[in-house]
């Protein structure tokens, strides 16, 4: 046989490799194909074992009278524990039983059921779960278990827990827990709220120190808690006390929790700002001008030929603030006739235009525009925006009578000073009883610091109205937003508070308008026999009076703004450190 012949007969080595890693892949997708078929064959198995322990625990419960149907410490009450575990085939199942009370539709719901018995049968839920091959399964098993006669009310009452939101909305998916320590009838059930925002505990027995707590985490936002408050030495009369549970009767409680959200506090000593205001004695403060006016001070739309134009706008700037800190608020001061209107816009750009608009991704809404009197522009970044103008259109549907703006005002912040490592008290309104001296126990009291830049995060606060005390030797001269400080559910707040050296007496003003929004730039008099003070009021709408005041009933307030009706309160009474919230309309 020569070479040739002897070449041709055998493999090659790349017929060897590829032969092999045909055979490792051919083998090693049917050795894949048959862990699989095995891991699914157990997982079978283990659900079959399962449903084999439900299916016996099952039959067994539905063996018990009626009356024995019924979890330990649960509502009903019985001998079945609510939590065990049990084995078979070599698997440990974890079981949760749950036995609750139903209130059948076919005889009315709640105390509008016929018989007055809400408690019409029982409805029984066995849970198995257990863990194979890392991974967590599990399966429910359900049946109604029906009285032999008619419902029957001996020995047991109803709860019906209500739980709502920070807006008194009904609020579904709240955890409500039930709880009764009596040595007699044992109970600690926990139910979700329904669509209703309600929790039904139907059957619980007679009994007197039903305690209930309420909390939610909802869509993965964590709500604020609520609950009855044992009565201690520390709580000696509490707000919402244990209850009693009466036979045959229905118990009602309501509950209201809200989203938590952080808040920021900052501490400074000194807060410089300033403001541009046109008052639209004439033009020369305009950068540029279409079919507007000057009329008796006020811009109007321009008269030709014996009527008014339908529209026209002024842009005013360029505002240039040197230093700037940050943009604060603006306030406009406009009389709008019927069939007319206005509308306030924001732009960077150069003198003479062209003017570009700030998109709305730095300032929401810029794009349609505001027709607010008091416009928050905190929001524009001023190392993006350090020049803006400001963009006032005016608008008629009838020829005959012009919209008129009398005064926009544009406030800023140049500077701050920080006051590091200021130590205060914080406590909300919210109470939980009241001491032997009947004096308030309030639900969140406690004490914080900012740090070296005076900033300090409270975490996880529900929605309240909050007080901060500052140390001694000092006062709150300004507070923003307007301090005591409602802190809303579910929106992370920030409150800044410039301090002062501590005087004996002293006023701080804020003023608002109808809808709560602070107005800045409202001139304030304060007057009496050897005082007489003029303030305006900064960006977060207050004033500070302080020196020369001392205690009296009879000083008078005068504040007045365009754009609002003046406004006198007299007499008025300064005592210490007093706070007073004044609203324009």
């Amino acid at each position: 046989m020569n070479y040739r012949s002897a070449q041709k007969s055998g493999f090659t080595l790349v017929e060897v490799i590829f032969v092999a890693a045909l055979s490792a892949l051919i083998f090693g997708a049917l050795f894949g194909s048959f862990t699989y078929t095995l891991k699914l064959i157990n997982l079978s198995r283990a659900k079959l074992s399962a449903q084999s322990v439900g299916n016996d625990r099952m039959e067994y419960f539905r063996s018990l009278p009626y009356n024995d149907v019924g979890t330990v410490s649960g509502i009903p009450s019985g001998a079945i524990p609510q939590n065990s575990t049990t084995t078979l085939n070599g698997i440990v199942f974890s079981e949760r039983v749950l036995v609750e009370y139903v209130d059948d539709p076919a005889d009315g719901l709640n105390i509008a059921d016929t018989n007055g018995i809400p408690s019409d049968y029982k409805r029984l839920k066995l849970e198995y779960t257990w863990e194979m091959a890392g991974a967590t399964s599990s399966i429910f098993l359900l049946s109604s278990i029906v009285p032999r006669s008619i419902e029957t009310t001996a020995g047991g009452g109803t709860v019906r827990v209500n739980v709502i939101d920070d807006n008194s909305a009904l609020l579904p998916g709240a955890t409500v827990r039930l709880v009764n320590s009596s040595s007699t009838a044992p109970i600690d059930v926990t139910k979700t709220t329904d669509s209703n925002g309600a929790a039904l505990f139907s059957g619980a027995p007679a009994d007197s120190n039903y305690e209930v707590f309420v909390t939610a985490v909802i869509s993965g936002d964590t709500y604020s808690s609520a609950q009855t408050y044992v009565a201690t030495t520390s709580n000696p009369n509490p707000s919402v006390a244990p209850f009693a549970v009466l036979e045959a009767d229905i118990s009602t409680l309501t509950f209201q929790i809200g989203e938590l959200s952080d808040l920021e506090i900052l501490t400074r000593s000194v807060i410089s700002e300033d403001s541009l205001l046109e008052d639209f004695d004439d033009l020369l403060s305009v950068d540029s001008y279409t079919n507007v006016a000057i009329s008796a001070d006020d811009l109007v739309l321009d008269y030709v030929a014996g009527a008014y134009l339908p529209s026209g706008e002024a842009y005013l700037g360029p505002i240039t603030p040197v230093p700037l800190l940050g943009w604060s608020t603006v306030r406009v001061a406009s009389i709008l006739p019927f069939n007319t209107s206005h509308k306030v816009q924001f732009y960077t750009g150069v003198s003479g235009g062209p003017y570009v608009l700030i998109p709305d991704s730095d300032m929401p809404g810029n794009s349609v525009g505001f027709t607010d009197t008091i416009i928050d522009v905190a929001m524009i970044d001023p190392s993006t925006y350090p020049t803006i103008f400001v963009g006032a259109s005016l608008f008629t549907a009838d020829t005959a009578i012009s919209p008129t703006i009398d005064e926009i005002e544009v406030f800023y912040q140049q500077s701050e000073t920080v006051l590091s490592n200021v130590a205060f008290d914080i406590r909300g309104n919210k109470t939980i009883g009241t001491d032997l001296s009947a004096l308030p126990i309030y639900k969140y009291n406690e004490s914080s610091t900012t740090d070296a830049s005076g900033y300090t995060v409270l975490p996880d606060l529900e929605f309240d109205t909050y007080t901060v005390t500052p140390p001694a030797g000092y006062d709150i001269a300004s507070a923003c937003p307007e301090h005591p400080f409602v802190h809303q559910a579910g929106i992370d707040g920030s409150l800044r508070l410039e301090l002062v050296a501590n005087a004996a007496e002293t006023l701080r003003v804020s003023v608002v308008n109808s809808l709560g929004q602070s107005v800045p730039g409202a001139s304030v008099n304060v007057t009496r026999s050897g005082y007489d003070v003029t303030l305006v009021t900064n960006t977060c709408g207050q004033v500070f009076f302080t020196g020369g005041i001392s205690p009296d009933t009879d000083y008078v307030i005068d504040i007045s703004v365009p754009g609002y009706s003046n406004v006198n309160v007299d007499p008025f009474e300064i005592n210490g450190d007093t706070v007073t919230s004044i609203t324009l309309f």
